[in-house]
C-alpha cells in the first residue's frame, strides 16, 4: 500500500466550514485512489490506492483514522458519480454514517483548470480541493431503494446477453458466407440460431422481471409510463434513465442530466479572436446513456412527426447530422423531464392552459 504526504499548492477559503476533513476518492472498476487533508493543516495531504470492495473500504477508514484525529462527524467524502464504481462505496459509508458526496464528474473536471499532469493521485486530490471549496454546494449521497440495484443488475445483465448475441450472429453468418457448402459451417450456423433464439428468450425475461420490479413501486411505476409516452422512448431508455437519476430525484432539470449524459453544447468564445460557438465537451460523458438516446434520437425522427420535420429542415439547412441528432436527444431529455414534472403523458401540440386567453 503506498502512502505519501505532498504539499497542496493551493489559497482555500475555508471561512464558515463545517467539515474538518476533506477526502477525495478516485474511482475504477478494481481500486480507489484516496487523498486527504485538513482544514487546519492545508498545505499537507495523504494518499494512498485500496481495493474497490469491502475490505479495502475498511482498509481506508483505518488508514485515515491512522493519520487524523479530526472527529468523524466532521469528515467529508467526496467521488465522482460513476455509477456501478461508486455505488459499492457509497452504500458502505451511507451504512456507516459517514457524509458522501457524489457529483456530476463533469461540475469536478471543468472546475480544475488546466492540468499538465494527470494521475489517479492526482485526480483524487482535485476531488478533495473540490470539496473543500464547494462544501455549500454538497449533498449527501441517499441510499437507492433496494429496486433500484435489482434494475441496475437486470441491465447490466440483459447488456451481457445483447453482446453475447450480436457476437454469435456475427460469428455465425460470417462462417457460413465464407463456407457456404461445408457440413461443419451448417452444423455451427443452425447451433448458433438455437442459442440466439435462447438469447432472445433471456433477454425478453430480463425486461419482463424489470417490469415486474417497477410495476411494483407506485413511483417508480408512475414516472415510467410517463417517461414511455415520449417518442422514441423504449423499456431501455426508461429503466436506464430512471436508475441514473433514481427516479428522478438526483437531477433537477434535463440540462444537467444532459451535462451528465455528454450531450449538453457549451459556448466556447472568448474576445473578437475566439469564436466557436457551442460544442459539446467529452469530460464526464456517460458513454452508455448517450448510445442509447442516440438509438431513441433516430427513432423518433422516424415516428415523430415534428421531431422528422425539424430533422429535416435543419440538415437543409447544412447542419451535420451528428449536431442535429445531438438536438433531437436533447429535445428528447426536454420532452422526459417535462412530462415528469407535470405528472402528463406527452401530448403532441401541448398548450399550456396559463396562456390561453
Amino acid at each position: 500500500m503506498l502512502v505519501q504526504t505532498a504539499i497542496v499548492n493551493s489559497n482555500l477559503n475555508y471561512k464558515d466550514m463545517k467539515k474538518k476533513l476533506f477526502i477525495g476518492i478516485d474511482f475504477s472498476k478494481e481500486t480507489i485512489d484516496v487523498s486527504f487533508f485538513e482544514r487546519e493543516k492545508e498545505k499537507e495531504f495523504n494518499y494512498s490506492e485500496f481495493e474497490n470492495n469491502k475490505d479495502g473500504f475498511t482498509s481506508m477508514l483505518k488508514w485515515i483514522k491512522s493519520l487524523s484525529a479530526v472527529n468523524v462527524q466532521e469528515w467529508i467524502f467526496c467521488g465522482e458519480h460513476t455509477g456501478l464504481y461508486s455505488i459499492e462505496l457509497a452504500s458502505f459509508l451511507v451504512k456507516k454514517k459517514f457524509f458522501i458526496w457524489l457529483e456530476n464528474p463533469l461540475q469536478i473536471k471543468l472546475s480544475s483548470g488546466i492540468k499538465r499532469e494527470k494521475t489517479d493521485e492526482i485526480d483524487s486530490l482535485d476531488i478533495a480541493l473540490y470539496a473543500s471549496r464547494f462544501q455549500d454546494r454538497a449533498k449527501e449521497y441517499q441510499l437507492p431503494d433496494k429496486s433500484f440495484f435489482a434494475l441496475q443488475n437486470l441491465l447490466a445483465f440483459r447488456e451481457r446477453l445483447v453482446k453475447n448475441k450480436v457476437s454469435l450472429q456475427v460469428s455465425a453468418n460470417e462462417t457460413r458466407r465464407v463456407h457456404k457448402r461445408d457440413k461443419t459451417a451448417s452444423y455451427i450456423y443452425e447451433h448458433s440460431m438455437r442459442e440466439i433464439e435462447r438469447l432472445d428468450k433471456e433477454i425478453q425475461n430480463a425486461e419482463k422481471q424489470m417490469l415486474e420490479i417497477i410495476e411494483k413501486d407506485e413511483k417508480l411505476a408512475e414516472n415510467y409510463y410517463l417517461v414511455k409516452s415520449v417518442k422514441g422512448i423504449g423499456i431501455i431508455n426508461t429503466v436506464t434513465i430512471l436508475v441514473h437519476t433514481q427516479n428522478f430525484t438526483t437531477f433537477e432539470n434535463s440540462r444537467q442530466f444532459a451535462s451528465f449524459a455528454g450531450m449538453a453544447p457549451f459556448e466556447d468564445s472568448s474576445g473578437t479572436s475566439r469564436k466557436r460557438g457551442k460544442h459539446i465537451k467529452k469530460l464526464g460523458t456517460n458513454k452508455e446513456m448517450k448510445a442509447l438516446l442516440t438509438q431513441a434520437a433516430r427513432s423518433a425522427v422516424v415516428y415523430d412527426e415534428e421531431l422528422r420535420s425539424y430533422y429535416q429542415r435543419k440538415l437543409a439547412e447544412g447542419k451535420l447530422q451528428k449536431v442535429v441528432i445531438n438536438n433531437v436527444r436533447n429535445k428528447l431529455l426536454h420532452r422526459i423531464f417535462a412530462v415528469v414534472a407535470k405528472k402528463q403523458p406527452f401530448q403532441k401540440n401541448y398548450m399550456n392552459p396559463l396562456s390561453v386567453a
